[in-house]
């Protein structure tokens, strides 16, 4: 009975494509690139199963800790989190969405009149249609508000490709997001429930040889990346109130307090893009009591600028270390970059991974390729 040669005594040419090293690499290299694509194109189907599994991942320390020390089975902590959550979304739309969508038609309207003279001043086409497009954004807020969010909602989510345009013939707009919106609690109620054991299966697939070191540095990037999103989450919530409160009529009297300070604390989750809407507040305040030679300093700069600071100390210096805990170990110049990378690559989502992904990225290279550069200079 004849015995097989080993792999390694067999010539190339008598090998199969998948045995051969590079040509193996280069398979599983095209196959992760399909895997992307494929998810980019199915993105209204994706989209739901991944924020369900970014929610059951964000609040899965609050369920362990309800099944531990409150002995609270996992579906019961989950039916917790889910009817609070909804309860509460619900209460604070009911509250704000129609103050909120004045002031944003509002806004609008005043973008609106401030683009007509720049284009009839200076003639330009450009700003022009841009007005056009502002103006029929403006009409279907004050006609349908509900319309308008769901729509526009729907394109912030999973954009407009052939296959989103299929699903949202078939299904209408209304009837998608209210889909979605029904998918994401179901998704995220089954997948918190099994995600210990998602988690075990994960790490059964490991190879034995690089368990100890991968789970290492997987613990590591688990800790950095849930110190940000947990931490940013909450930082948000809290920094969009303060600069609600501080631009208020109350305080700074800021015009479209509530749609910049909201925007303000959105924008805050990402490190110093909050100063856009630091800028929007003082030159919206600059329009709306003139900018001409006796205009009042403290009222437009100072004011504004003022509830900024004490909101960016509070963040600094309290919420971010009580609340995000570990730092990410990114330089504000490194941040900035990233955050302009990330923007320019990947929109929405670009700006929201960025910073995670970077800081992974820089704890893959100190823990894992770093020491191969040291071991290679010191034995050569």
């Amino acid at each position: 009975m004849a015995v097989d040669k080993p792999l390694k005594l067999l010539p190339w040419y008598q090998r199969h494509l998948w045995q051969i090293v590079p040509v193996r690499d280069v398979l599983w290299i095209f196959l992760g690139a399909f895997l992307l694509w494929f998810g980019y194109q199915l993105r209204a189907i994706f989209i739901p199963l991944l924020i369900a599994f970014a929610f059951a991942y964000l609040f899965d320390p609050l369920i362990r800790w309800g099944e531990r020390y409150c002995k609270m089975p996992r579906p019961v902590t989950i039916s917790l989190i889910l009817a609070l959550v909804i309860i509460g979304g619900m209460s604070l739309l009911a509250w704000l969405g129609p103050e909120f969508l004045k002031q944003f038609a509002e806004l609008l309207r005043g973008l609106i009149d401030y683009l007509q003279t720049l284009a009839t001043e200076y003639d330009i086409h450009l700003l022009k249609s841009l007005r056009a497009k502002l103006e029929k954004w403006v009409q279907h807020l004050e006609e349908n508000p509900v319309g308008f969010i769901v729509e526009n909602t729907e394109i912030l989510l999973i954009g407009t490709t052939q296959a989103v345009t299929v699903v949202r013939h078939i299904l209408g707009t209304a009837v998608y997001i209210g889909t979605m919106a029904l998918l994401i609690p179901f998704y995220f109620f089954m997948i918190a429930w099994h995600f210990g054991a998602i988690i075990r299966k994960i790490k059964d697939l490991m190879p034995a040889r690089e368990k100890d070191q991968t789970l290492a540095i997987i613990k590591e990037m688990d800790e950095a990346v849930a110190a940000f999103f947990r931490g940013r989450l909450v930082i948000v919530l809290v920094t969009a109130g303060l600069f609600s409160l501080g631009w208020s009529p109350l305080f700074a009297d800021v015009p479209y307090w509530l749609v910049l300070g909201i925007s303000a604390g959105i924008l805050n989750f990402i490190p110093y893009l909050a100063a856009l809407a630091w800028l929007a507040a003082i030159l919206s305040k600059g329009l709306a009591i003139g900018f001409s030679g006796d205009f009042d300093l403290w009222l437009v700069i100072i004011w504004p600028s003022f509830v900024y600071g004490v909101v960016q100390f509070i963040d600094g210096w309290l919420l971010t270390p009580w609340i995000q805990g570990r730092s990410l170990n990114l330089g504000a110049i490194t941040v900035i970059i990233v955050v302009l990378i990330g923007g320019t690559m990947g929109g929405l989502y670009g700006l929201l991974l960025c910073i995670p992904m970077a800081a992974c990225a820089k704890i893959l290279f100190t823990g894992l390729i770093l020491p191969r550069f040291y071991q290679w200079a010191e034995e050569h």
